[in-house]
């Protein structure tokens, strides 16, 4: 080889150099490129997903907010409720302390007067009874009061003169036996008429009449059943009882008020 054609060899050489250089240069950043849109698409992915994750918290945000706004609503309602029952609790509890009261004022002055007379009270078929110490008893087909019933009687008239809003009810009983006399057509006429003697007794005694009823059963509720043609029996029946009327004229306006 001559030397023209070496040198024509290196001038070759020297140009394609630079060609080789830019070729390479250009696949890298083709190859930088496509990482890069790769890249991007990917970033554009992420981009997308946190921009749906977003609409979802939104739309969770807004149901939890509508569900917080119900809870909020019932535990208002609720509240109310509950300040309603408790405000009716204490109506009720007032009403309860106000029948409690009626009741002891209706009661308290039959027991002072009762206990401060020596006697005692007897409940029976829903009836208050004064248990009488000495009862007050009659002779067959009689109302005639015996010397011995003054003691009884005059211990009734103290205790009503004592407590003048006591009211009593004399309530007068016969034997089995049948009658029918002059005075007395029947067992009514005469257990009627053993209680107005007893009543006349304690008004004549100073007692008000106010504070008074008679009230007869004839021969229909006898307080011993045992043997009932025997003499101790029918002498048993042959009796009068005391009813005590405590004052309940204002518990009853409060059912009648309750159940308007």
């Amino acid at each position: 080889m001559n030397s023209k054609h070496l040198f024509l060899g290196l001038i070759v050489a020297i140009l394609a150099m630079p060609a080789c250089v830019s070729k390479k240069k250009f696949t890298a950043l083709e190859e930088e490129k496509a990482n890069l849109s790769t890249s991007l698409a990917n970033l554009e992915k992420k981009v997308d997903m946190i921009e749906a994750d977003k609409n979802t918290l939104a739309a969770e945000k807004e149901e939890l907010t509508k569900k917080v706004g119900m809870v909020e609503s019932q535990l208002m309602q609720t509240e109310e409720k509950v300040a309603a029952v408790n405000k009716s609790v204490e109506d009720k509890q007032s009403q309860i302390n106000v029948l409690r009261d009626e009741i002891t004022n209706a009661f308290s002055d039959v027991e002072k007067a009762v206990s401060e007379s020596g006697q005692r009270i007897t409940e029976l078929e829903d009836m208050l009874y004064l248990d009488l110490e000495n009862p007050i008893n009659f002779a067959t087909g009689s109302s005639r009061l015996n010397k011995e019933d003054d003691e009884t009687l005059q211990t009734l008239a103290d205790m009503l003169k004592k407590s003048p809003n006591l009211n009593l009810i004399i309530e007068g009983h016969t034997d089995d036996r049948p009658i029918n006399t002059a005075r007395y057509q029947d067992n009514w006429d005469l257990s009627v008429a053993r209680s107005v003697a007893i009543v006349r007794k304690l008004i004549d005694m100073g007692v008000n009449p106010k504070q008074l009823t008679a009230a007869g059963k004839g021969e229909y509720h006898p307080t011993v059943t045992d043997d009932p043609t025997s003499n101790e029996t029918r002498a048993a029946n042959r009796r009068s009882e005391v009813i005590i009327v405590p004052q309940i004229g204002k518990l009853y306006q409060m059912h009648k008020e309750k159940g308007s």
